[in-house]
């Protein structure tokens, strides 16, 4: 069972899944194609959405490697950053500057530190064990099914993004706060319930077609309760689904 830390801690994560997640839909948006679009004019048939998606997807990859390759870096990298610091700071401090700013100095380190030291620690609540070791692979594996719902079903890719954002998060926080629910596979009947009429009630909002938005918001649900990995299906399965519906009234 969960004790009231794993279980505030598993809910941040959730929280910060969703807020991420979220801004994903960003790059779909009409002024980020404008200004990026005329950014990258000089290239021909540039896409800047799918280049977003490109880089975010290669970058989070590269950390995964070498997590992989170098695991448990972080501590070690991070105490060589913050040695470099300290030189620097002494140094400015040591300088010919006036007694004053020397002290300014010396309590940014101590803020500097002091921040680090919260972060850390939050970091070490936060993360599950595999990824300590692998690096933050559901990351990629998101970043991976949203690049491919972009590149052949373009803006549709959103409801994909949504879907992630809320059917993921909603599913793992209810069953953490349903502790007397039954459980189906991964999560609570009462769980797949809210999380299928929060899903459903948002497509509403944004296709205005109640019954495909049920649809989506079914497929969605069921996709996570059989999936071994939610963050690499849901978000092509469901873009998929609702490519193909959306048609239907």
């Amino acid at each position: 069972m969960m004790t009231m830390n794993s279980t505030q801690s598993e809910i941040i994560r959730k929280i910060i899944h969703t807020i991420f997640t979220l801004l994903l839909l960003i790059p779909l948006s009409t002024p980020y194609k404008s200004l990026f679009g005329n950014m990258l004019s000089v290239f021909r048939n540039i896409d800047p959405t799918l280049l977003t998606y490109s880089i975010l997807l290669f970058v989070s990859a590269f950390i995964n490697t070498i997590q992989i390759k170098m695991p448990y870096m972080r501590m070690p990298i991070l105490s060589i950053f913050r040695e470099y610091r300290k030189k620097i700071l002494e140094y400015i401090s040591s300088s010919q500057l006036n007694i004053p700013l020397g002290e300014i100095v010396k309590e940014l380190d101590r803020i500097f530190s002091r921040y680090e030291d919260h972060l850390t620690s939050f970091i070490d609540r936060i993360e599950r064990d595999y990824e300590k070791r692998y690096g933050y692979v559901s990351v990629t594996f998101a970043l991976i099914s949203i690049f491919l719902s972009y590149a052949l079903f373009g803006d549709d890719a959103y409801v994909g993004i949504l879907a992630l954002a809320i059917t993921d998060s909603v599913t793992s926080i209810v069953t953490i706060l349903d502790r007397r629910g039954r459980k189906v596979f991964k999560h609570t009947v009462k769980s797949y319930a809210i999380a299928f009429l929060v899903f459903a009630f948002f497509l509403v909002l944004a296709t205005k077609n109640v019954l495909v938005s049920m649809l989506i918001s079914m497929i969605a649900v069921v996709t996570e309760m059989f999936s071994p990995e939610d963050n690499l299906t849901i978000p092509l399965i469901t873009t998929l689904a609702f490519s193909a519906l959306r048609g239907f009234s």
